[in-house]
Protein backbone atom coordinates (compact mmCIF):
# COMPACT_ATOMS: atom_id res chain seq x y z
CA UNK A 1 0.00 0.00 0.00
CA UNK A 2 1.38 3.54 -0.73
CA UNK A 3 2.41 5.12 1.99
CA UNK A 4 -0.20 8.29 2.98
CA UNK A 5 1.94 11.75 4.08
CA UNK A 6 0.28 14.27 6.62
CA UNK A 7 1.64 17.68 6.09
CA UNK A 8 0.42 21.45 6.56
CA UNK A 9 -1.78 22.57 3.00
CA UNK A 10 0.07 24.27 0.71
CA UNK A 11 -1.88 26.46 -1.25
CA UNK A 12 -1.59 24.70 -4.18
CA UNK A 13 -3.59 21.81 -2.53
CA UNK A 14 -6.87 23.58 -2.76
CA UNK A 15 -8.30 22.26 -5.46
CA UNK A 16 -7.85 18.76 -3.76
CA UNK A 17 -9.65 19.65 -0.96
CA UNK A 18 -12.25 21.70 -2.73
CA UNK A 19 -12.67 17.93 -4.58
CA UNK A 20 -13.16 15.68 -1.76
CA UNK A 21 -15.66 18.66 -0.24
CA UNK A 22 -17.31 18.69 -3.54
CA UNK A 23 -18.74 14.70 -3.10
CA UNK A 24 -22.23 14.88 -1.58
CA UNK A 25 -21.46 12.43 0.97
CA UNK A 26 -18.57 14.02 1.99
CA UNK A 27 -20.58 17.42 2.35
CA UNK A 28 -23.32 15.90 3.68
CA UNK A 29 -21.41 15.46 6.90
CA UNK A 30 -19.85 18.43 7.59
CA UNK A 31 -21.75 21.93 7.91
CA UNK A 32 -20.57 23.49 4.98
CA UNK A 33 -22.94 24.12 1.57
CA UNK A 34 -22.27 22.13 -1.37
CA UNK A 35 -20.16 23.63 -4.61
CA UNK A 36 -17.73 25.55 -2.52
CA UNK A 37 -14.69 26.49 -4.74
CA UNK A 38 -10.97 26.25 -3.79
CA UNK A 39 -10.40 29.68 -2.72
CA UNK A 40 -12.99 28.76 -0.11
CA UNK A 41 -10.87 26.07 1.16
CA UNK A 42 -7.83 27.44 0.76
CA UNK A 43 -8.62 30.12 3.23
CA UNK A 44 -11.28 28.77 5.23
CA UNK A 45 -9.29 27.41 7.89
CA UNK A 46 -6.69 30.60 8.40
CA UNK A 47 -9.84 32.89 8.14
CA UNK A 48 -11.81 31.03 11.27
CA UNK A 49 -8.42 30.64 13.13
CA UNK A 50 -4.85 31.93 12.03
CA UNK A 51 -3.33 30.40 15.25
CA UNK A 52 -5.52 27.17 14.61
CA UNK A 53 -4.03 23.75 12.83
CA UNK A 54 -4.97 22.68 9.62
CA UNK A 55 -3.28 19.05 7.93
CA UNK A 56 -3.92 17.35 4.71
CA UNK A 57 -3.06 13.68 4.08
CA UNK A 58 -1.29 13.05 0.70
CA UNK A 59 -0.84 9.65 -1.28
CA UNK A 60 0.99 10.08 -4.44
CA UNK A 61 0.62 13.79 -4.91
CA UNK A 62 -2.78 13.51 -4.29
CA UNK A 63 -4.42 14.95 -1.23
CA UNK A 64 -7.03 13.11 -0.12
CA UNK A 65 -7.90 14.19 3.68
CA UNK A 66 -8.41 17.16 5.27
CA UNK A 67 -8.54 18.02 9.05
CA UNK A 68 -9.13 21.18 10.47
CA UNK A 69 -8.72 22.05 13.90
CA UNK A 70 -9.52 25.71 15.92
CA UNK A 71 -7.90 26.28 19.30
CA UNK A 72 -10.31 27.98 21.74
CA UNK A 73 -9.38 32.07 22.69
CA UNK A 74 -11.62 32.41 25.56
CA UNK A 75 -9.27 32.92 28.58
CA UNK A 76 -11.14 30.10 30.58
CA UNK A 77 -11.04 27.45 27.42
CA UNK A 78 -7.46 27.85 26.16
CA UNK A 79 -7.31 24.35 26.88
CA UNK A 80 -9.95 23.45 24.09
CA UNK A 81 -9.41 22.42 20.70
CA UNK A 82 -12.20 21.42 18.47
CA UNK A 83 -11.89 20.29 14.60
CA UNK A 84 -13.09 19.33 11.91
CA UNK A 85 -11.98 16.21 9.50
CA UNK A 86 -13.21 14.34 6.15
CA UNK A 87 -11.73 11.90 3.75
CA UNK A 88 -12.34 11.33 -0.35
CA UNK A 89 -14.57 8.46 -0.36
CA UNK A 90 -12.26 6.58 -2.76
CA UNK A 91 -10.00 6.29 0.50
CA UNK A 92 -11.82 5.04 3.16
CA UNK A 93 -10.96 2.22 5.07
CA UNK A 94 -7.29 3.15 3.98
CA UNK A 95 -6.50 4.49 7.06
CA UNK A 96 -6.15 7.99 5.96
CA UNK A 97 -8.88 9.41 8.39
CA UNK A 98 -6.55 7.48 11.17
CA UNK A 99 -3.21 8.84 10.00
CA UNK A 100 -4.85 12.55 10.51
CA UNK A 101 -6.56 12.10 13.71
CA UNK A 102 -3.18 10.13 14.92
CA UNK A 103 -0.93 13.49 14.13
CA UNK A 104 -3.78 16.27 15.45
CA UNK A 105 -3.79 14.12 19.05
CA UNK A 106 0.32 14.19 18.76
CA UNK A 107 0.46 17.81 18.49
CA UNK A 108 -2.53 18.41 20.60
CA UNK A 109 -0.66 16.32 23.69
CA UNK A 110 3.00 17.28 23.14
CA UNK A 111 2.98 20.78 21.44
CA UNK A 112 -0.24 22.58 22.16
CA UNK A 113 -0.58 21.39 25.61
CA UNK A 114 -4.90 21.12 25.46
CA UNK A 115 -6.49 18.97 27.71
CA UNK A 116 -9.74 18.48 25.92
CA UNK A 117 -10.90 17.60 22.11
CA UNK A 118 -14.07 18.12 20.75
CA UNK A 119 -16.29 17.55 17.65
CA UNK A 120 -19.93 17.33 16.68
CA UNK A 121 -20.44 14.09 14.65
CA UNK A 122 -23.97 13.37 12.31
CA UNK A 123 -24.92 10.44 14.40
CA UNK A 124 -25.69 8.50 11.03
CA UNK A 125 -22.32 8.56 9.99
CA UNK A 126 -20.75 5.21 11.51
CA UNK A 127 -17.88 5.11 10.33
CA UNK A 128 -16.74 8.33 11.61
CA UNK A 129 -17.90 7.63 15.55
CA UNK A 130 -15.98 4.95 15.35
CA UNK A 131 -13.07 6.50 14.38
CA UNK A 132 -13.33 8.78 17.24
CA UNK A 133 -14.09 5.96 19.74
CA UNK A 134 -10.59 4.22 18.74
CA UNK A 135 -8.67 7.97 19.39
CA UNK A 136 -10.56 7.52 22.88
CA UNK A 137 -13.54 9.80 22.09
CA UNK A 138 -16.07 9.43 24.08
CA UNK A 139 -19.92 10.41 23.26
CA UNK A 140 -21.33 13.24 26.20
CA UNK A 141 -24.21 13.79 24.43
CA UNK A 142 -26.79 14.37 21.49
CA UNK A 143 -28.03 17.11 19.68
CA UNK A 144 -31.71 16.68 18.49
CA UNK A 145 -32.49 17.97 14.78
CA UNK A 146 -29.01 20.11 14.59
CA UNK A 147 -28.31 20.08 11.47
CA UNK A 148 -30.57 20.31 8.21
CA UNK A 149 -28.83 18.44 5.33
CA UNK A 150 -30.51 16.06 2.08
CA UNK A 151 -33.80 17.55 2.85
CA UNK A 152 -34.46 17.16 6.28
CA UNK A 153 -33.06 17.65 9.85
CA UNK A 154 -30.48 15.47 11.63
CA UNK A 155 -28.98 14.75 14.98
CA UNK A 156 -26.01 15.17 15.57
CA UNK A 157 -23.42 13.31 18.31
CA UNK A 158 -21.10 15.41 20.71
CA UNK A 159 -17.51 13.85 21.54
CA UNK A 160 -14.91 14.91 23.45
CA UNK A 161 -11.58 13.50 24.60
CA UNK A 162 -9.53 14.21 27.65
CA UNK A 163 -6.02 14.08 28.39
CA UNK A 164 -5.61 13.08 31.66
CA UNK A 165 -1.79 13.23 32.38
Amino acid sequence: MTETVIRRPRPEDADDIAKIYAFDDVVAYTTQLPHRDAAFWRDFYRTRDPDGIELVAEIDGVVVGHLGMILNKAPRRKHVGSFGICVHPAFHGRGVGAALMAEMIHLSDNWLNLIRLELSVASENERAIALYRRFGFEVEGLARMDLFRNGRYGDTTLMARLRTT
